[in-house]
Formats: structure tokens, C-alpha cells, sequence
């Protein structure tokens, strides 16, 4: 499977997306993926009225130090209010050496761009 693919796959779920901040989200969204919420500068205990009305999540930190934090964080925090949770996405991008969501966008162009050269 390609990044392109685990990309389409993913606009293609009815969960919810959430990332750390505005520029991940907008590196999403130019990939045509829009059901994204940002959590950047919102209090972790807010996340229920956050995602209000919403069952299935997707979390989709940075896969550095700071975005395992959250991750764990906020893994722990939803499943214990029963939110349905989808965390293969971030090992499907670790695979791709991904690091940093919001460079998404620009790995994508360099992979199509590496390969229509060829």
C-alpha cells in the first residue's frame, strides 16, 4: 500500500480526525481529507465537547516525542469515555518515515513528483 493510498483510505473514513494544530490540519485538507479537528491550545479534559455527537475517532499526532505524549494522553482519555478509536493510521504513516503530520502534504508531492520522473 502506498502513502497515496493509506491517504485515500483515510478520507475516505466517517470518523473524526484530530491533530495537535492548525498546520496539520491544513496539510490534511489540501490532501482533500476535511473532517479534521485541531486540538492546539484546547484543555485534553475538553475533548468530550470537543468532539460532541462523534463516536469514532482517529487520532493523528506527530509521531515525535511531544505527538506520543498526546497520543497516549488522549487515547487514554477517550477510551475511558468510550469513544471508538482508530490508531493504525499513525503506524501506517510511521512506515512511511512520517514524523510530522503537517509535512504530509509535501511528501506526497515529492513521492508523485519522484515518480512520474521516472
Amino acid at each position: 500500500m502506498s502513502l497515496r493510498e493509506v491517504l485515500d483510505e483515510l478520507k475516505k473514513q466517517k470518523a473524526v480526525i484530530i491533530v495537535e494544530g492548525k498546520r496539520d490540519k491544513e496539510a490534511l485538507k489540501k490532501l482533500g481529507i476535511s473532517n479534521v479537528i485541531t486540538i492546539g491550545g484546547k484543555r485534553l479534559s475538553d475533548l468530550a465537547d470537543i468532539l460532541e455527537g462523534q463516536t469514532q475517532v482517529i487520532p493523528l499526532f506527530d509521531l515525535d516525542t511531544h505527538g506520543e505524549r498526546i497520543h497516549k494522553k488522549v487515547v487514554e482519555i477517550l477510551s475511558s469515555q468510550g469513544y471508538i478509536l482508530k490508531s493504525e493510521y499513525r503506524d501506517k504513516l510511521r512506515e512511511f518515515g512520517v514524523i510530522y503530520v503537517e509535512d504530509l502534504y509535501e511528501k506526497v508531492r515529492s513521492l508523485e513528483k519522484f515518480a512520474g520522473s521516472g
